[in-house]
């Protein structure tokens, strides 16, 4: 008969024996090898580089180089706070820790630049689950930047899902450009072309500071900039007559589709005559 280690158990002593050291200076300190210290709020945490090795890609390197870090058995950390580091170096010992909205997002940049697979994966898949309008530009630039290419996928795919509700959110306005354009090349938008037309409108006068509803000369050249990267993503063609009308009217939109919008109106005014 196999006897089968309790792992609570060990998992309770490896996270007592790091949070006895590092809550109590008094510990004996010779087990300990390895010494981080937020630079923020100037805190230190001793641990072993075995443990740290075994858990984080980043570690194992830098202690295979020998560098600096490894020779004066210290490493100063400047972009962590000692609240998101202690429940991290806690993990690596116990292999538990409490992800919350609060503390998610830290967790996985931290994990993401320390190289660190399961936690990266675990605050992957909370996210995933929490997901809402108030955190998806956030997770769509975080994602992108650190080349999380699943979480990246979900982000796209949950406000192209519910763009229809997503324009008309203040988070909505935050996304940079080409993000917007990614989503506008999918053909599947669940928006016809005239409500993906204003909230394009919108965005960019968002972007360009314009807050008024009827716009001068140099505020309408100024949009135009903005949304040139965008506009030709828009199918006028599935418009209706008055809302080619009323978009003209206005010009807001470049001249070159402006003059191309007028020549498919006269066209269209052409073909129903000809009916008549």
């Amino acid at each position: 008969m196999k006897n089968y280690l309790n792992l609570e158990k060990l998992s309770n002593d490896l996270k007592n024996l790091f949070q006895n050291q590092n809550q109590n200076q008094n510990q004996n300190e010779s087990y300990f090898d390895f010494e981080i210290i937020c630079e923020q709020n100037e805190i230190s945490f001793k641990t072993h580089k075995s443990i740290l090795s075994s858990r984080s890609h980043y570690f194992k390197s830098l202690f295979k180089s020998k560098m600096k870090e490894y020779q004066e058995n210290k490493l100063i950390l400047k972009d962590v706070s000692s609240s998101i580091l202690f429940p991290i170096l806690n993990y690596f010992y116990s292999g538990k820790i409490e992800i919350n909205l609060e503390n998610a997002i830290q967790i996985l940049i931290f994990s993401s630049k320390y190289l660190i697979d399961e936690l990266i994966e675990t605050c992957s898949k909370f996210i995933k689950k929490n997901f809402k309008f108030e955190i998806a530009v956030d997770i769509l630039k975080l994602s992108e930047s650190m080349n999380l290419n699943k979480l990246l996928d979900y982000s796209y795919q949950f406000i192209f899902e519910n763009f229809k509700e997503f324009i008309k959110t203040p988070f909505f306005l935050e996304l940079e450009e080409n993000h917007l354009k990614s989503i506008l090349l999918n053909d599947e938008i669940p928006t016809n072309e005239f409500e993906t037309f204003q909230s394009i409108i919108k965005w960019g006068k968002h972007k360009s500071n314009i807050n008024q509803e009827k716009l001068e000369k140099e505020e309408k050249e100024k949009l135009q900039n903005q949304i040139s990267n965008l506009i030709d993503k828009i199918r006028f063609i599935d418009f209706s007559k008055q809302e080619l009308k009323d978009i003209l009217q206005e010009e807001l939109i470049p001249n070159q589709i402006s003059q191309k919008l007028i020549q498919f109106k006269k066209l269209q005014n052409e073909q129903e005559n000809e009916k008549n």
